[in-house]
């Protein structure tokens, strides 16, 4: 399996944390999933806990793993201030196991990008089935790549969004992306810009490269595996998939023989 030679959240964990701390849009979903499926939950790729900790005011018993050590850091403040009983540990989504099992396994908001290879996806998937009691549910949501998204962020610097950083102050994320189709690969780059009370311009950058999947190809590795056919949504409210659709939202039942 390849591994990242560096966690490129690590340097931003602050910036990304005050970026996607109020992006509650899929949250409701997960809330439905985790109802549907009982306790204990686990999500694969926590980060700072934006998912996980409204799931655990919900009283449900929640697990959350994630490589880079910053962000767990924010994840385990915010439970300790809100006095949440979460689990947090640094591990690979592609290496997980545990004697616990779980009614639910997620991986939110194109976490799943990062695998780059066959072998890491299915790695991934098989860490997800082992994790799950028979009849247990998991759960993928990864952006639809399609020909018109591709088309739009190749090559071009973008505004991301503006929000307010770690020090109060005005941030700016500008992405620009260089697009690979043969590997399907985005070499994404990240600028954060800011002006400090000196009126001082400061940059932060980071680089992360991700891979997109297809609707086939993650199905295909659905199956490889041992999961079904799983149910397909287009939206975090879970409307029915057109090509078109913004995301693929996959829902996966473990067999129970």
């Amino acid at each position: 399996m390849s591994a990242p030679a560096h966690d490129p959240y690590a340097s931003i964990a602050s910036l990304y944390e005050a970026e996607h701390q109020h992006w509650l849009k899929d949250v409701a979903m997960y809330r439905a999933l985790s109802d549907r499926a009982g306790s204990p939950i686990l999500e694969f790729g926590c980060g700072s806990g934006r998912v996980l900790l409204p799931l655990a005011e919900d009283n449900h018993v929640v697990h959350g793993i994630d490589i880079c050590e910053p962000l767990l850091a924010i994840a385990a403040g915010k439970a300790k201030d809100k006095g949440l009983p979460v689990t947090l540990k640094k591990k690979d989504m592609r290496e997980f196991s545990s004697p616990s099992k779980f009614g639910l396994v997620f991986c939110a908001l194109d976490t799943l990008l990062h695998l780059s290879q066959q072998e890491d996806l299915l790695a991934m998937l098989r860490s997800a089935f082992n994790a799950l009691i028979p009849g247990g549910i998991f759960s993928i949501d990864v952006v639809n790549p399609t020909p018109d998204l591709l088309a739009q962020g190749d090559g071009l610097v973008r505004r991301q969004s503006s929000f307010i950083g770690p020090s109060d102050t005005s941030v700016t994320h500008f992405v620009a992306w260089d697009l690979d189709p043969n590997t399907q690969t985005i070499k994404s780059h990240h600028f954060y810009d800011w002006i400090s009370s000196n009126d001082q311009m400061n940059r932060r950058t980071a680089s992360i490269c991700l891979r997109y999947w297809t609707r086939g190809q993650i199905e295909d590795a659905l199956r490889t595996v041992g999961f079904p056919s799983p149910e397909l949504y287009g939206s975090v409210q879970l409307d029915d998939f057109e090509s078109d659709s913004e995301r693929m939202i996959f829902v996966s039942t473990r067999p129970t023989a």
